[in-house]
């Protein structure tokens, strides 16, 4: 099941590179595009009013079962990052974010990736997706 269009726009979360983040070239170390990645999911659950710590204390958690990246261009110290991320697909027990990672002063495409994760329970058992947090992602409480 795919969300509804309206509910499929860009979330928008703002970054800075920092010096830590970068490798001995100078720059983005290819693995911090999924901390940035996961960075904007926190805020959007926030954002959307059921922030993961919430998720957790219902006995949901979402594990990511898989990630993607496509590496277009690099980023580099100091640099202002636009993550953008939406919704791309719900299942009975999965949920997939798409995203773009931008140069935000310039717009240029550095990043595309994709991350699915899978519903379970506190005793991290699959379950199906609660109603309750479709709702809140999806924007229709």
């Amino acid at each position: 099941m795919t969300p509804p269009p309206d509910q499929c726009e860009w979330f928008h979360l703002r970054l800075r590179v920092r010096y830590a983040e970068t490798d001995a070239q100078g720059v983005v170390h290819h693995a911090n595009y999924l901390v940035y990645m996961e960075q904007a999911r926190t805020e959007f659950t926030r954002a959307r009013g059921l922030p993961y710590r919430e998720l957790e204390a219902q006995g949901v958690n979402l594990l990511v079962a898989e990630a993607s990246l496509r590496f277009r261009a690099a980023a580099v110290f100091d640099d202002p990052l636009l993550v953008r991320l939406r919704i791309t697909r719900v299942r009975s027990r999965t949920l997939t974010f798409g995203y773009r990672i931008e140069h935000e002063e310039t717009g240029r495409l550095l990043v595309t990736g994709e991350t699915t994760h899978v519903f379970v329970d506190g005793a991290m058992r699959p379950i199906s997706a609660p109603a309750f947090v479709l709702d809140a992602l999806l924007g229709r409480q």
